[in-house]
C-alpha cells in the first residue's frame, strides 16, 4: 500500500512540475512585449523599459521561472493589474 502511495505521489509531483513548465512556456512564447501591452501603444520606450525592469522581464527566463515557482509555493501570486490588489486576496474573496 505504501509503495502505491509513493508512486502516486511521485506521479503527482511530476505532473505538477510538467504543468508548471508548460504554463510558463506558453506565457513566454506569446507574441509582444508584456510591458508594452500594459502601458499601451503611446508609452515612451523609456517608460516601457522601466516597467519591464520593475516586472523582472529583463531577467533570464529560467530566473523568472524560479521566481514564479517560488511565489506559487509561498502563496505570493503577485498583484492583479486589473484590480491593483494581490491575486491571492482576490481568489480567497471569491471562494
Amino acid at each position: 500500500m505504501s509503495l502505491f502511495l509513493l508512486k502516486r505521489l511521485a506521479t503527482l509531483i511530476g505532473t505538477l512540475i510538467g504543468a508548471s513548465v508548460i504554463v510558463f512556456l506558453v506565457l513566454e512564447i506569446l507574441p509582444g512585449n508584456a510591458a508594452q501591452m500594459l502601458m499601451g501603444p503611446d508609452a515612451s520606450p523609456e517608460a516601457v523599459a522601466a516597467l519591464a525592469t520593475k516586472l523582472g522581464l529583463d531577467l533570464p527566463a529560467w530566473t523568472r521561472y524560479w521566481h514564479w515557482i517560488g511565489g506559487l509555493l509561498t502563496g505570493n501570486l503577485g498583484d492583479s493589474y486589473a484590480y491593483s490588489s494581490p491575486v491571492l486576496d482576490l481568489i480567497l474573496e471569491r471562494l
